[in-house]
């Protein structure tokens, strides 16, 4: 969770148009240790007050013809002028606080102020009430304010006029003790935490011609709660510096207490993600653990490596390994972003100064007594976007880096692939409740009793309660699962996976035509399967006849291909890859011409996992499940009394590299029972998190809802991943008229944001100790923002670790459905993933997007046939 709000009172920027940015930053390869890991935008940049309840529903025909939304609220943009610190604030702190989005504002009566307006939907009722209570706790602070202090606002003028910003601030810095020394001042606007004794304060200093000037400091108005979030969110950024934290996006990390793992030369960093906000329960303080990790070899090392595998092809292997990633330079704890290598470049290569040129060797000698060893080593290229006072578009920083002193921080991929290694990592990284009940306390210590960081808190009236947040929250009632012949209880764990191999599946079809195709050396791979088949089917009810078997005498993409092309035919059911090794080219030549040239259904399995004979049983029992699911069956249900209802899911993919294309996946039910789903992707030129072609998948599926159905849905409940704060507002101006003009006045629309990575955790009192709580466990009060209609939800078993909940934000709710129909049918939504026999972290919906949007980005890169659309093909 973030809640930085927006100080578009509090700190002021100059600008003739606010650019409205997608995505938090540039995407990076991030370390993955993190529970709320998110390369979206968690950055929520609006104020969430004032809400406006109406729903203004456009009339459009189901055809989808177009009309022109109206909208009441008055679009503006604020002109603001950039906020300095003089003593305070660092210019980047003050870019910061001086960011600004384009806002809908209405007036209207609240203390004789224009307020600012979220177009967000807030209903009277946003706590539910049904299922068993339940204790918990949850890793939030109190803040409490000081009732004499506050952001106090003045409009500081001079007599005679001065033009200099600097000036300004400097005849005022000779006053800054009268005042009471903590200040902040943009050169016209003065903040202080104490209101002055008198309403208009009069200060004379010398010019340099020695004349007076006169400062006359008139009091304006006490800022509200609201706009001094951002404010609230820097000091914590300054008290982590404080406390030597070194800062990765938004989380702080301790770099004098690192977690060695001497084997592969790794390091991980503790640390802490806060993030201040005001919610149901007060103005709180959310901080949770997190982990960074850092090799222990300079890239420098790694680039040596590289250029001894193989040296014809050093530079592109380079590149391909190092950009994209994050580094950290050790002498000054700054991390970076690898954009470019420069191999023509090397450290006696010169750069300009304000004092003239000077070498890299020289620099690095001169202020940071650092002897750069190799001289003939590249150089490092990282850009960094910096906002222009002056103009809109500003120039990137460009930043050079000796790799000699540069180290890689975050999972790579060859670290992610080694399992002993992973599992060593998490050993570490994997921490229980109560050790973030203990890592939550000694923060609270660290603050209190360090000085200086306390100062930084007290002078703007702030400081922490010490004592962790207790709440009360809901269990729901337990789910039972509908298998053809058969009805279990999913129980308190909310896993099934002996039921799911043990009960014939709800909805089969029958393997009577198929192909697999194997590389010759893999015939034991082949008999394995083909055996274990036949033993384990019966069980499902289900019918495999013989396949048609091609053996290969190469294993090579172009063999496999080839083999598809001659033996695919409009019988076919679906085809079967049985392939050495997991090879990424030869996947996706796989994938490319069974989704789009040739489709059909198929299932690539890697030889390997079918050599484990203690293991192969239950890995053909699951790959039988799922090829059952890829011809269009289904495996079971859980009851959701709904009629004529269509539930839809929605997920983005981004190439990791920035350069190729984004895909957006919408997936949605076709029948009652929710076990059959169609599915279609957007392919979008450019990385971008709101989708433009949402209006034609939400035409194809309601088209082929009528098909299946013999009429259109009355309601559509609408579940967007993907999103994060900071899109809010763009999601409910922008991607919900997209499904207004397809259902005109005919159908509801619910839209439910899902939110997977937020730090928000809460945990089970168990005396003196604290346990993960069970799944379907509901908070909907205290921590849930203030003036939004959300809920966070616990919808899986975890025996390790902390459980993290999901954060479910409803944007709109036409048919009032209200919160307990929704939380119930989010949770029961948790169990129809037919890739795991019990419950996910989001709706399945969701994740049938976010698999369909993966595969058709990282593989197939292309349209998918109709012909496929109806079925799971994806898993």
């Amino acid at each position: 969770m973030s809640g930085r709000g927006n100080l578009l009172h509090l700190f002021k920027k100059n600008v003739g148009s606010s650019e409205i940015s997608f995505s938090s930053g540039e995407q990076t390869k991030d370390s993955g240790l993190d529970p709320d890991h998110s390369l979206s935008s968690d950055d929520y940049r609006g104020e969430i007050n004032n809400i406006n309840l109406s729903v203004h529903k456009p009339k459009f025909s189901i055809d989808g013809a177009q009309n022109v939304l109206s909208h009441k609220s008055l679009n503006t943009a604020h002109l603001m002028k950039n906020a300095s610190n003089s003593e305070n604030l660092s210019e980047a702190e003050t870019n910061k606080v001086g960011n600004i989005r384009n806002t809908h504002i209405t007036f209207c009566d609240d203390d004789d102020e224009m307020s600012i307006k979220n177009n967000l939907f807030y209903p009277t009722t946003t706590s539910g009430s049904k299922g068993s209570s339940v204790n918990l706790s949850s890793n939030y602070i109190r803040l409490e304010s000081d009732p004499n202090k506050g952001v106090y606002v003045y409009e500081v003028r001079f007599n005679p006029s001065i033009d200099s910003v600097h000036l300004r601030m400097k005849y005022l810095n000779e006053h800054k003790e009268k005042i009471g020394g903590t200040t902040t001042f943009d050169g016209t606007t003065l903040y202080l935490p104490i209101k002055l004794e008198n309403e208009l304060t009069t200060f004379l200093s010398k010019s340099i011609n020695n004349t007076e000037i006169e400062l006359r400091i008139l009091f304006k108005k006490k800022e509200s709660l609201k706009n001094c979030i951002q404010l609230y969110n820097i000091l914590f950024d300054r008290v982590m510096r404080t406390l030597n934290f070194v800062k990765f996006d938004r989380k702080q990390f301790d770099p004098s207490n690192p977690k060695v793992i001497p084997s592969a030369k790794l390091e991980v960093w503790p640390g802490y993600v806060t993030a201040v906000d005001e919610f149901d329960g007060g103005l709180m303080l959310c901080c949770d653990v997190s982990h960074r990790l850092l090799s222990q070899k300079t890239v420098l090392e790694m680039l040596i490596e590289i250029y001894r595998q193989d040296k014809s092809k050093y530079q592109e292997s380079a590149k391909k390994v190092l950009l994209g990633n994050i580094i950290i330079t050790r002498y000054n704890n700054k991390n970076y972003r690898i954009d470019d290598i420069y191999f023509d470049q090397n450290p006696l290569s010169e750069f300009e100064t304000s004092s003239g040129s000077i070498s890299y060797v020289d620099y690095y000698h001169k202020h940071h007594n650092i002897n750069i060893k190799d001289i003939k080593q590249p150089l490092l290229l990282s850009l960094k976007k910096q906002r222009g006072s002056e103009t809109l578009i500003a120039e990137d920083i460009r930043f050079c880096l000796v790799p000699e002193l540069c180290y890689l921080t975050g999972i790579r991929d060859e670290i992610r692939a080694d399992n002993r290694l992973m599992r060593e990592i998490a050993t570490i990284t994997r921490v229980s409740p109560n050790q973030r009940m203990v890592a939550l306390e000694k923060f609270y210590n660290n603050v209190s009793k360090t000085r200086a960081a306390r100062e930084i808190l007290e002078k703007w009236g702030l400081s922490l309660l010490n004592t962790h947040n207790s709440l009360l929250g809901r269990i729901m009632d337990l789910e039972n699962i509908y298998f053809a012949k058969n009805i279990v209880c999913a129980g308190q764990k909310a896993e099934f996976s002996k039921d799911a191999l043990n009960n014939e599946i709800l909805n089969i079809v029958h393997m009577r035509n198929w192909i697999l195709i194997h590389f010759k050396n893999d015939s034991r791979a082949v008999k394995a399967l083909i055996d274990n088949m036949d033993r384990c089917c019966n069980a499902f009810g289900m019918h495999v006849s013989k396949p048609k078997i091609i053996s290969l005498d190469k294993d090579r993409a172009d063999f496999f291909v080839n083999a598809l092309r001659r033996n695919i035919n409009k019988d076919s059911q679906i085809v079967v890859c049985i392939c050495p090794n997991s090879r990424e080219d030869r996947y996706s030549a796989i994938k490319k011409i069974c989704c789009s040239e040739l489709p059909i259904p198929s299932q690539v399995i890697n030889a390997r996992t079918l050599f484990n004979e203690t293991k192969n049983r239950s890995i053909v029992q699951k790959i039988i499940l799922q090829m059952n699911c890829k011809m269009g069956g289904s495996l079971w249900r859980v009851k959701i009394p709904f009629k004529n209802v269509m539930i839809c899911g929605i997920d983005s993919y981004h190439d990791p590299s920035q350069k190729g294309i984004s895909v957006a996946a919408f997936v949605s039910s076709m029948d009652s029972s929710y076990t059959q789903w169609y599915s279609k992707a957007v392919l979008q030129t450019k990385r971008e998190e709101i989708v433009n072609g949402l209006t034609s998948s939400f035409e194809a599926a309601l088209r082929y809802y009528k098909i299946r159905n013999g009429y259109f849905p009355e309601s559509v409940v609408i579940y967007r991943d993907g999103v994060g704060d900071g899109q809010l507002n763009l999601c409910a101006n922008y991607e919900i008229p997209q499904f207004d003009a397809v259902c005109s006045n005919h159908i509801n629309i619910t839209y439910i944001i899902v939110q997977k990575r937020v730090n928000t955790r809460f945990f089970l009192e168990n005396k003196l100790n604290f346990d993960n709580p069970l799944p379907g466990t509901v908070v909907d009060k205290y921590i849930t923002r203030r003036k939004m209609f959300d809920f966070f939800l616990v919808s899986q078993n975890v025996g390790q670790g902390t459980v993290s909940p999901t954060h479910f934000v409803i944007l709109r709710d036409d048919a009032n459905y209200g919160p307990d129909i929704i939380q119930k049918l989010s949770y029961k939504l948790c169990f129809l993933y037919y890739n795991w026999p019990g419950t996910v972290r989001v709706p399945a919906c969701c994740m049938y997007a976010h698999k369909m949007a993966y595969l058709i980005g990282q593989n197939v890169q292309r349209d998918t046939a109709e012909s496929l659309l109806d079925k799971l093909f994806y898993l």
